[in-house]
């Protein structure tokens, strides 16, 4: 998650955009036994803001409403309805004002400054300010993550990849900390729309039976609610990627539109990579998958990469200048590429490794581990 990010689409949170919080938090999330048909009303001020559309939006990453009006000396407000506590985002065009919060059928107050997004609050009901106690601790982590991610992006590009490397390993490592803060809070509250939300972002390959058993206890309530049918589709989906399973087929053109299929490289190990030109950590890993391409390119490792650009020139930009030399597809539909979904991509860089027979052998090589794998096979 790193988890770095400019995200991207109406609803996505990946790692680098969900909140999280720490195991002392001992705030309520509830269910109200019977919710009575109210609105919600999102007064807003973002300082410095010029007047311009901004855009509200809510629910899942499959399913999300949107809304948009004109901002007026920074000031806002949005009237509507949910049918229950829903993660939410409002935003601009440009992404400079990005605030995620938790919406619910009451008064909620945001503010916000142009200059310092990260520190955008928000208020309202319990859900609400649970999961702005959240956010104001993952966006602690997030920006000396962020910070550390930066500097490992300008030392590799600056040519030190040594260093470089090693402060992108501290990077990762910070990210990685906040799945352990998400464990513990969906442990802790099993009742709570938050620990639920946090929940679909825990759930990765590498922590599937954990994600599966933090399901099972949480409270049967949530399973009917919206996000609860999308966390079991999730959890589904990750049952069908692991090592050991078929990799599953897909067709998507390349930068010239032509099609690519993954069952054309049948007999190669092939390194399924995702990726985007405005994600740092994913730059940053470009010279050691090119240094890997051609070491064992001749012996049959093949890369596809897998897109999750919308605009085309800030991709095919992105592969000329990192100087990428296999086959790269996208469909320009950001994080709804069809491909990112039909492998449950939620943060990246993500990868799978197939071997020739079309299994999953190995995900989420990098570095040094990507290498020693490879090496392991081709010896």
């Amino acid at each position: 998650m790193h988890q770095n990010i400019q995200n991207k689409t109406i609803m996505q949170y990946n790692a680098f955009k969900s909140a999280l919080a720490v195991s002392s938090l001992c705030l309520l999330c509830s269910f109200t036994p019977a919710r009575p048909a109210k609105n919600y009303t999102v007064s807003g001020y973002v300082k410095g803001l010029s007047d311009q559309e901004i855009y509200l939006t809510y629910g899942t990453l499959n399913h999300s409403s949107i809304d948009t009006l004109i901002t007026h000396n920074g000031s806002f407000v949005f009237k509507g309805h949910t049918e229950e506590p829903m993660a939410a985002m409002i935003f601009t065009k440009d992404y400079r004002v990005k605030i995620d919060f938790y919406i619910d059928n009451a008064p909620i107050k945001i503010t916000a400054s142009l200059d310092s997004m990260m520190d955008a609050q928000a208020s309202g009901l319990a859900v609400t300010n649970e999961f702005a106690a959240f956010n104001s601790t993952i966006m602690k982590n997030r920006k000396a993550t962020m910070a550390v991610g930066q500097k490992a992006w300008d030392l590799t590009q600056a040519g030190d990849t040594i260093n470089g490397k090693k402060l992108q390993h501290q990077s990762d490592s910070m990210y990685q900390s906040e799945f352990t803060l998400r464990r513990q809070y969906i442990e802790q509250n099993p009742k709570s729309y938050v620990a639920l939300h946090e929940l679909q972002f825990f759930a990765t390959d590498k922590n599937l039976q954990k994600a599966k058993e933090l399901y099972a206890a949480m409270d049967p309530k949530l399973y009917e609610t919206v996000q609860g049918k999308e966390v079991a589709e999730r959890i589904a989906i990750l049952s069908r990627i692991v090592p050991g399973k078929t990799a599953p087929l897909f067709v998507q053109n390349d930068v010239n539109g032509n099609p690519v299929s993954l069952a054309s490289y049948k007999g190669k190990y092939v390194l399924i990579e995702f990726w985007a030109s405005w994600c740092h950590p994913c730059r940053g890993e470009s010279p050691n998958l090119l240094k890997q391409y051609k070491h064992f390119n001749s012996k049959g490792f093949e890369i596809l990469s897998v897109s999750l650009d919308h605009v085309k020139d800030n991709w095919t930009a992105a592969i000329a200048k990192d100087g990428l030399l296999w086959t790269q597809v996208c469909d320009l539909k950001g994080w709804k590429n069809d491909v990112a979904s039909l492998y449950g991509i939620q943060a990246v860089p993500a990868n799978f490794l197939v071997d020739p027979t079309g299994k999953i052998v190995a995900v989420d090589l990098r570095g040094e581990a990507l290498e020693k794998k490879l090496t392991e096979l081709y010896q």
